[in-house]
C-alpha cells in the first residue's frame, strides 16, 4: 500500500525555475526533488539536535577536548545548512 499523499504548495517563479533545472539535471521529478530536500533538512535538524544534546550531557561531565570538537562541528553545520544536496 502506498502511504504517500498529494499536497499543494506555493513557490515563487524563480524558485520553481531553479528546482526544475536541478531536478531535470538529476533525472528526478519536481516532487522527488522537494521530498529529497525536506528529508535532507529534517535529517540535518535531527543531527544538530543530537549534537546539542551530546554537548549538554558532556558539559555536565566535560572532557574539554571533546566538547570543543563538537562545538566546532556545530558551528560548521550552521554554516553548511543550505548545502549542495538540497
Amino acid at each position: 500500500m502506498d502511504n504517500r499523499t498529494r499536497i499543494e504548495i506555493d513557490v515563487g517563479l524563480e524558485l520553481l525555475h531553479a528546482v526544475e533545472v536541478q531536478s531535470q539535471a538529476r533525472g528526478e521529478t519536481i516532487s522527488q526533488f522537494f521530498c529529497r530536500g525536506a528529508e535532507t533538512l529534517l535529517r540535518r535538524h535531527k543531527e544538530r539536535r543530537m549534537l546539542e544534546e551530546y554537548v549538554q550531557a558532556r558539559e555536565k561531565m566535560p572532557d574539554q577536548q571533546e566538547v570543543e570538537e563538537v562545538l566546532r562541528a556545530l558551528n560548521k553545520s550552521t554554516t553548511d545548512t543550505a548545502g549542495p544536496d538540497v
